[in-house]
């Protein structure tokens, strides 16, 4: 008898280390559920990348090609579409799930599930911090724009309310497209959520190509497109670009570290960028 397929876990892929892509999908294909993975290249994706998923062949990964020009966002929503489970997940490729990540979380009946996470070094084995999914303190938050704020990967979306949302949403560019602006929306749209307390989503903070770590300006001009389209008022944009621009343009742990490090001169980032 054929196994029942659960959820479809959907990872985007213009250009990966290999060896993170390899453990990324690995610990997606690793579920203790039936579980598919849909990876979705780029036109620039690298020989090498492409690889590493003929390695990985298995009847429940497909490999999908975008067409050429398409971005990220394009990419999860090709990705949404092509899937056939009701619940569909998010990975991106220099992350990993911990093997209960789907099974803990599609025994919660919302529309959009997420799970606390915990970050580590570029290695993958040391940790620098984790985040909170506290669904008594997610309940307490005042505004929409706070609860898609607090709400991060892991998320496991009904795939039906995604759809019907239109998907991410390609105008907003690549910082926030696929979970703020995204789960902003769905809030919009009356979806319902539930935090899972455990950390299930491990995410790389390292000082590569991540999306986080495009220029600090670059990324402004996303949240403000965000901010704009949820029709927040000049103040409070001006707010909320101060709090979160710390964010962007290093790894998390450096922003932690020295929250102001965006004031100072920063020679690590500026050859980065170069």
């Amino acid at each position: 008898m054929s196994e029942t397929i659960q959820a479809t876990i959907v990872m985007p892929l213009l250009a990966q280390q290999d060896d993170w892509l390899r453990h990324a999908v690995a610990s997606a294909m690793a579920q203790t559920v039936s579980t598919a993975v849909l990876v979705v290249t780029s036109a620039c994706t690298p020989r090498a990348n492409l690889a590493v998923l003929r390695e990985l062949a298995h009847p429940r990964l497909k490999v999908l090609c975008q067409p050429l020009g398409a971005g990220f966002a394009e990419a999860i929503n090709l990705g949404f579409r092509e899937a056939e489970t009701e619940r569909v997940g998010l990975l991106l490729t220099d992350d990993w799930l911990s093997p209960e990540a789907v099974e803990r979380c599609i025994a919660e009946a919302a529309d959009i599930v997420a799970s606390a996470r915990a970050a580590y070094a570029a290695d993958g084995y040391r940790q620098f911090w984790q985040t909170p999914a506290d669904q008594a303190r997610f309940d307490a938050l005042p505004s929409l724009q706070e609860k898609a704020s607090y709400v991060g990967h892991f998320l496991l979306f009904r795939r039906a309310k995604v759809l019907a949302a239109g998907g991410v949403d390609s105008r907003i560019g690549l910082t926030g497209a696929d979970d703020y602006d995204l789960i902003w929306t769905l809030l919009e749209q009356g979806a319902s959520v539930k935090l899972v307390p455990e950390s299930l989503y491990h995410y790389r903070d390292h000082d590569g190509v991540r999306l986080t770590l495009r220029k600090q300006e670059d990324q402004i001009i996303d949240l403000r497109k965000i901010l704009a389209k949820h029709g927040v008022g000049p103040e409070e944009t001006e707010r909320l670009v101060e709090q979160k621009a710390k964010w962007y343009g290093v790894p998390c742990h450096v922003a932690i570290e020295d929250p102001e490090w965006f004031r100072k001169p920063h020679p690590g980032l500026r050859a980065r960028e170069a």
